[in-house]
């Protein structure tokens, strides 16, 4: 079964399970406290998410700073959009993954967890022109290590 096939069952079964637990609660706790739930829980979450996405963007920048390539704090900072989208989506199962993802240490291991797939399923390939076998051309890492080579000739009036 292909990726998109999974992902269309997964919102298939994830909406009617969230169906499903909203009809349990509003006929528990009454429609607009079910309603007035739904409603809090993405207001505290928007806030928490906003708070969480200044601190990944200081990190980012930390990192930057220091010369590191910030790749778990810019995966974090993507995890932080996908939980701004499940809390836009009203019902308690993606506010439950939301709120959990909202931890610090889980989303950490969640960055870590989805760049490891990444280094194991995708493959990277370049592209450049290489003639004659030479490596392909590297940018020195330090302004003082650029040297030049030349080779002139004096020109004089004489060698004319």
């Amino acid at each position: 079964m292909g990726m998109i096939a999974r992902f269309f069952l997964l919102v298939v079964f994830l909406s009617f399970g969230e169906l499903y637990l909203l009809i349990l609660a509003a006929q528990e706790i009454s429609v607009l406290t079910t309603l007035l739930l739904c409603m809090a829980t993405g207001i505290l979450g928007g806030g928490l998410v906003r708070a969480q996405g200044l601190r990944a963007w200081v990190e980012i920048q930390k990192s930057l700073g220091k010369g590191q390539i910030p790749a778990v704090e810019i995966v974090s900072g993507l995890i932080l959009v996908v939980i701004g989208t499940l809390l836009l989506t009203p019902g308690f199962i993606t506010d439950t993954i939301a709120f959990l993802l909202l931890i610090p240490p889980l989303r950490k291991g969640a960055s870590l967890a989805v760049i490891a797939y990444f280094k194991k399923n995708v493959k990277v390939q370049t592209f450049g022109a290489q003639s004659g076998g030479n490596p392909p051309y590297q940018r020195p890492q330090h302004p003082e290590d650029i040297v030049l080579e030349v080779e002139a000739q004096e020109v004089t009036s004489e060698s004319r």
